[in-house]
């Protein structure tokens, strides 16, 4: 038995993370058909062969990069995405007090997004996602198939229980747009969100006043009377 196997194994694992993480940066400023596995290889400080031993070329680094993202979403908010599913599928839904449950279902969901999308570590990658919703590729599929379908699924279940509307509607889809879209604002215009707010960084304050705003703006969505 080779004992530098598990020593080998990490290295390997190591260089892996190590390109992927540079891989986001570039591709996030480049695009894809402007990064170089070149340029991707010299930020990692690797060997440009390693791209294609570890991930067969310049397309599947940027699958893995979407997959990466995707696992990083999952592990910060797919716990509070599950728990809410749980409670739904046991919910006997109807009376105010469920209405009320889902509600703070909804906030705590809420909470989660701004959370990881004020935070440092969605910097880096919020331009390559950018980027995919103008254009979309096998990146974006990726991303949507593995994450974004099902949180969105979930907040028009919230949605519709609390509405009392079809999950599948026209309507229930567009207000749970509409909620995503108010968080998706502080990472996705940040330099406007800084400069309209005179912060200097999104700290545990601002990200309170954020997440506060944000739960008011969706009770008085979800439970204000239809005027039309």
């Amino acid at each position: 038995m080779n004992i530098d196997t598990p020593i080998t194994a990490r290295h390997s694992d190591s260089t892996r993370e190590t390109l992927i993480r540079a891989a986001i940066d570039i591709f996030g400023r480049s695009g894809f058909d402007g990064a170089s596995t070149r340029a991707i290889a010299d930020a990692a400080k690797v060997n440009q062969a390693l791209i294609s031993y570890h991930f067969g070329g310049k397309s599947g680094l940027y699958l893995a990069v979407f997959e990466h993202i995707a696992g990083i979403m999952q592990q910060r908010v797919g716990p509070i995405v599950a728990a809410i599913e749980a409670e739904l599928a046991t919910e006997q839904a109807g009376d105010a007090a469920a209405v009320s449950a889902r509600l703070a279902s909804l906030h705590r969901l809420t909470d989660g997004f701004v959370a990881l999308l004020t935070s440092d570590e969605s910097a880096a990658w919020a331009s390559l996602i950018l980027r995919e919703q103008q254009n979309p590729s096998e990146g974006f599929d990726l991303l949507y198939t593995r994450f974004m379908s099902r949180v969105l699924g979930v907040i028009r279940a919230l949605v519709a229980r609390i509405r009392g509307t079809d999950p599948a509607s026209v309507e229930t889809r567009l207000t749970a747009l509409t909620i995503v879209g108010q968080v998706l604002v502080f990472r996705a215009a940040r330099a406007a969100v800084m400069r309209q707010m005179e912060w200097q960084t999104t700290g545990p304050d601002e990200a309170n006043a954020i997440r506060q705003t944000i739960h008011r703006n969706v009770t008085a969505i979800l439970t204000q009377k239809d005027s039309r």
